[in-house]
């Protein structure tokens, strides 16, 4: 796919829906909304428009009237060029790299963009790309000058904690919300991939099971009809991300977790949203017991078993 007729920015969002239809193993036909991936990639609806009908343009997609967009081939077969791919698995890594330096308190609170081309070895364009995604999770803020800053990171076990905490007090009140109505085929597809991953274990990376478990939380949220606890419920995945892809690569059992997002997803399928409620509040109750316990297990990992840990995870991802 040709991809220089558009800007960076652009491009960048491109890939990262691209990469998102390959993880779900989005088929031809599949509806592409321009409202509601604005809303998961928390962009305005303008790029977005852009990216859907530079895919229409390249015959990835194609416009419906009244529909808006649908997918034309299947995202396995989505191919974005070898010279993008290679920048964009280079952006990746560097991204992940990052996330983890700071998850393993290497990234001082305050830093510059210079300091991290110099670590990093990447050149000034690779770096900002990687700080404007990171800006957008709302773990990095601009200082004045050329610093950024560390802003909410999940770094300690306390903050870890506050934030469970946060998520029993908001999500299990979000299937009982006045305002619900459920987002069946988001559901129903999530269910769909978390019953793959019970058949396949071996085949999900860390990656690919945060995605998993993020998803099922924003579409719950989502189905709450409260656009407050869907945004909060995205911070909380976005502030997350580093402590969970090193956990779950280290002692996650795919089948186990899965199957506990199943239930309670049947329990929602079939209208059930009060025994849901109960059993997601259990789940994550569970979720706090767990990181207690291995919470100074992962943070105490050797340099050298870090690098093992950062590696493998990378080259999964690509």
């Amino acid at each position: 796919m040709d991809t220089s007729t558009i800007t960076r920015l652009q491009r960048d969002l491109l890939f990262k829906i691209v990469t998102r239809l390959k993880e779900e193993n989005a088929v031809a036909g599949s509806s592409l909304n321009e409202s509601s991936l604005a809303q998961q990639f928390e962009v305005s609806r303008t790029p977005m428009r852009a990216v859907l009908k530079h895919l229409s343009d390249q015959g990835v997609a194609k416009s419906v009237p009244y529909k808006g967009f649908v997918l034309q081939i299947d995202a396995c077969d989505i191919e974005t060029g070898k010279q993008n791919n290679q920048e964009q698995a280079r952006q990746e890594q560097l991204y992940l790299r990052l996330l983890m330096d700071i998850f393993f308190g290497e990234i001082s609170d305050s830093f510059s963009e210079n300091e991290l081309q110099q670590r990093y070895d990447a050149n000034r364009g690779e770096v900002q790309s990687v700080l404007r995604l990171l800006e957008n999770d709302a773990i990095f803020r601009r200082s004045p000058g050329y610093k950024w800053q560390l802003d909410g990171v999940l770094n300690s076990l306390e903050r870890h904690t506050e934030s469970y905490r946060c998520r029993l007090i908001f999500e299990p009140a979000g299937l009982l919300e006045a305002t619900w109505k459920l987002k069946r085929d988001a559901l129903e597809k999530c269910r769909e991939r978390h019953v793959n991953a019970i058949k396949n274990p071996e085949s999900i990376t860390a990656s690919q099971l945060f995605t998993l478990s993020a998803d099922f939380h924003e579409i719950l949220a989502a189905s709450s009809g409260n656009r407050f606890l869907l945004g909060m419920m995205q911070q909380q995945n976005r502030l997350r991300k580093a402590t969970d892809l090193v956990s779950m690569h280290i002692q996650s059992s795919v089948s186990r977790s899965c199957q506990r997002r199943l239930d309670i997803m049947e329990l929602v399928l079939d209208g059930n949203n009060q025994a849901a409620s109960e059993k997601l509040a259990q789940l994550l109750e569970n979720d706090v017991r767990v990181m207690k316990r291995t919470y100074q297990d992962v943070m105490n990992v050797s340099q050298e078993q870090r690098e093992q840990i950062i590696n493998s995870i990378s080259l999964k991802n690509n």
